[in-house]
């Protein structure tokens, strides 16, 4: 039998090696608790570094959006709905003011 006496390690970890697990753990058909195995953490620590880091991530990423014409619901226009990757949506009026590429912000 083997008695361990005391303190536990405490790790820290950058922000850019919490990114780099993410990024790892985002991948399509890879699982958290894989990911934190291999990286010796509970994937608890996973889920919460998403969603704190999420709230503080300055490098989002925008992709351009084609408005096309939508049929109208009950003569109103219908609103413009976007579905993001973390399932939370987006959901904008169809008469939103319309910027072109180049133009001034």
């Amino acid at each position: 039998m083997d008695i361990i006496s005391g303190v536990e390690r405490r790790r820290r970890w950058s922000k850019e090696a919490k990114l780099a697990i993410l990024a790892e753990a985002d991948q399509p058909g890879v699982r958290i608790g894989d990911v934190a195995r291999r990286h010796d953490i509970y994937p608890a620590q996973i889920r919460l570094w998403r969603k704190m880091l999420s709230h503080f991530d300055v490098s989002a990423t925008f992709l351009p959006v084609h408005l096309g014409q939508m049929p109208a619901a009950g003569g109103a226009p219908a609103p413009i709905k976007m579905q993001l990757r973390n399932g939370r949506s987006l959901k904008v009026p169809a008469d939103i003011e319309r910027k072109r590429q180049g133009d001034p912000v």
